[in-house]
């Protein structure tokens, strides 16, 4: 194992360090992760059945990550509001309606199951928004209610109908723009890995939800005991997973539904897992593959998102 654990101190998640630009830096950069997945395959194949995977660059397992705080696989995910929510009801729907009541004022459980406390606080809702009756269910109009609501409290849809480009459906990953390094300094690695200004850290860099979705785990073996995981939940990417490195503390529980904009944590200060910087790689599953973590394969495509995503922000 003394080989391996060589292998893993050999981390290019090293933006303090360094500042690669998008062009022919990436491109060797890109060849140089080919080689790194390779020789990790190998190693792997050598000390198999192990069951640690090794973490090229930021740390993620080849394998399946380690020491999670949970995983919410049975979660049954719905769009949102596609049926009337009422008392008794449970379901990830649920879940969003009890998100979005407490992001608005109305302080609910966000425990999936609509009960007396659910009820209550819609009531309250409809009853400030002139909704009548106040039944306490969710029908059309209060559904309408409440994304208006959010939208008018996020500055963009909290729903995503269709693929990056449908209008509001996605978000830049970290707040406020003005703290985040331009793309000429990101650099690939298994997802894309986006410093921060000085170094900016905790609070003062917020990691938020870059669409709706499921907070399905945090923690993974060389990213941190904090990274999230979303799996998202409509659209293009729907039944993908974005996971969000180095970040430390979470703000958000696992099971917890998201909505585009809200904040799930903040960029980690310090060394938080195989790092030697604040930044957040930020990368997405592979269609049809596990949660966390890519080899690479996908790094290119998350670029491009994330660049168009900054550029929408007002990045410069």
């Amino acid at each position: 194992m003394s080989v391996f654990s060589s292998f893993q101190t050999t981390s290019v998640c090293n933006v303090g360090l360094r500042a690669a630009t998008h062009g022919p830096g990436v491109e060797r950069h890109r060849a140089m992760t080919r080689t790194r997945r390779l020789i990790a395959l190998v190693i792997v194949s050598l000390l198999a059945p192990a069951s640690v995977a090794g973490a090229a660059s930021g740390g993620a397992g080849i394998a399946a990550p380690q020491n999670p705080k949970g995983f919410d696989t049975t979660a049954v995910v719905y769009s949102n509001f596609t049926r009337t929510l009422r008392k008794g009801e449970r379901g990830q729907d649920v879940k969003t309606l009890q998100t979005w009541l407490s992001e608005l004022g109305y302080s609910v459980p966000e425990t999936g199951y609509f009960g007396s406390a659910t009820k209550t606080q819609v009531r309250r809702f409809q009853i400030a928004n002139q909704l009548a009756p106040p039944s306490g269910s969710v029908g059309t109009r209060t559904a309408a209610a409440l994304i208006a609501a959010m939208k008018k409290l996020t500055g963009t849809s909290p729903v995503l109908t269709s693929g990056v480009n449908s209008s509001g459906g996605w978000v830049f990953p970290l707040q406020p723009i003005r703290r985040v390094l331009p793309p000429s300094d990101w650099t690939l690695d298994q997802g894309v890995d986006i410093g921060t200004v000085n170094n900016a850290c905790g609070g003062n860099v917020v990691e938020v939800a870059v669409t709706s979705g499921t907070i399905v785990q945090e923690g993974i073996d060389g990213f941190g005991p904090a990274a999230p995981i979303i799996k998202v939940d409509s659209g293009t990417y729907k039944g993908r997973y974005i996971y969000y490195g180095h970040a430390l503390p979470a703000l958000v529980p696992v099971g917890t539904h998201v909505v585009a904009g809200q904040p799930i944590a903040e960029v980690g200060c310090g060394d938080v897992g195989i790092s030697s910087a604040p930044h957040v790689e930020i990368g997405i599953s592979d269609p049809g593959g596990p949660p966390c973590c890519p080899g690479g394969e996908t790094s290119q495509e998350m670029y491009d998102i994330m660049r168009g995503l900054y550029k929408k922000a007002g990045g410069k």
